[in-house]
């Protein structure tokens, strides 16, 4: 079987060590679409490194949605010339509202892919 790469990992939600396990206990539609694993289901590696771990990820997300909002913003802009304030915002918020949970999930995964490298190596999963 050929290894995942570490794209195809982190588009798919699979631990960064060991590209097998899954990193999310629900799917993106379930009402437990945020919810991360403690430990990898295939290698056991510790997702949460230390309490509070996931705070992290709200920057991650405030940046994603920033840009989102920024990018439709420039669409609008181009589109109609000078869009009324409440067509701008309703676009905005009918796209960035059902976005959330994906902008979560990319956000807790590269809080995880970005971390990964400083956690315990551990070669036996790399024969």
């Amino acid at each position: 079987m050929a290894k995942t790469s570490g794209v195809q990992a982190f588009l798919t939600g699979r631990c960064p060590q060991c590209r097998s396990g899954q990193i999310f206990k629900g799917s993106l539609f379930s009402k437990h679409f945020k919810d991360v694993h403690t430990h990898c289901t295939h290698c056991n590696v510790k997702y949460e490194q230390e309490p509070g771990f996931f705070w992290g990820a709200m920057y991650f997300s405030y940046a994603l949605i920033v840009g989102l909002l920024i990018f439709l913003s420039v669409i609008m802009f181009t589109i109609y010339d000078d869009p009324s304030l409440f067509l701008l915002s309703s676009v905005i918020i009918g796209i960035a509202v059902p976005l959330t949970p994906v902008t979560m999930r990319i956000s807790r995964l590269l809080l995880i892919f970005l971390a990964a490298p400083y956690r315990k190596f551990r070669p036996e999963l790399h024969a």
